[in-house]
């Protein structure tokens, strides 16, 4: 279904009704313009992408922790495991 709609000087449009209705825009949705070949097309932020932006890989590995060691063996794991275990519940086996 293509709808037409103008464009206020202050450079506004008014999503139609049936439109707004269709996709879950209600007052103070927030909607991203998304380029297209020559145009571009409209829709709602998801409550995912608001919570959690999008960051350039670079800026992400920036805070991602480095280990400088070799990773645990299931066998430490397990052992770490059931040390915990046994501090917390007295535990002495599985």
């Amino acid at each position: 279904m293509n709808v037409r709609a103008k464009v206020s000087s202050k450079g506004q449009v008014v999503i139609p009704k049936q439109i707004r209705e269709g996709l879950g825009i209600t007052d103070g949705t927030e909607v991203e313009f998304v380029p297209q070949g020559r145009g571009f097309f409209v829709q709602p932020v998801e409550d995912f992408d608001l919570r959690y932006p999008k960051v350039p890989a670079g800026e992400f590995l920036k805070h991602v922790v480095r280990i400088k060691r070799p990773f645990p063996t299931d066998e430490e794991i397990d052992r770490a495991m059931l040390a915990e275990a046994a501090r917390r519940f007295n535990a002495t086996r599985r």
